[in-house]
């Protein structure tokens, strides 16, 4: 993680130039003010479902199923995919 102490002369074209696959805590007189972080498209999509209500209820459910036996063990499911 690096830290950048934010100046007339910052932009964001240097920012994105400096960001790699760190993340940067932008600071301001020593304070930290914000966190830039690479962005992945496919990361709202998966933030909202897994804060679903109705997705966390399923996962909860499956979890109380395979409790009770009603699962399909990994060795069956891989021999009728035919991954043995």
């Amino acid at each position: 993680m690096k830290r950048i102490e934010l100046t007339p002369d910052t932009t964001v074209e240097k920012l994105l130039q400096m960001l790699g696959d760190d993340e940067i805590v932008l600071t301001r007189g020593g304070n930290a003010v914000a966190l830039l972080s690479d962005y992945d498209d496919d990361e709202p999509y998966w933030q909202a479902r897994e804060n679903d209500p109705d997705f966390i209820a399923s996962i909860a459910e499956a979890r109380e199923e395979i409790k009770r036996g009603k699962g399909i063990p990994l060795e069956q499911v891989k021999k009728e995919l035919g991954m043995e």
